[in-house]
């Protein structure tokens, strides 16, 4: 009788990543570096934005207004009033 033991954890990939390198900054390096990381919105995930900057890759800077937000927010309202005056005007019209 032969059993398989199930793996626990978390699953493996086929291309890990186990290379790892290391550097120091300036304090003014370090700044800017920061407000490079602030600005691309990847405050936390440096590793992320390091591999994305070295090659090239593009990443999507996603910026929130709260003034849409407020607008959203007040737009949605208005909906789910008209929705709630559908809702009523229903069992009229079932008379």
């Amino acid at each position: 009788m032969t059993t398989t033991k199930k793996r626990i954890g978390r699953p493996t990939t086929t291309d890990p990543r186990v290379h790892r390198y290391n550097f120091k900054l300036t304090t003014e390096e370090n700044i800017r570096f920061k407000q490079m990381l602030c600005k691309a919105g990847l405050e936390h995930n440096r590793s992320r934005f390091i591999v994305k900057r070295i090659f090239a890759e593009e990443f999507v800077v996603i910026k929130r207004d709260p003034s849409k937000t407020q607008f959203i927010a007040r737009l949605n309202d208005f909906y789910f009033q008209f929705q709630k005056f559908g809702n009523n005007c229903a069992p009229v019209k079932a008379i």
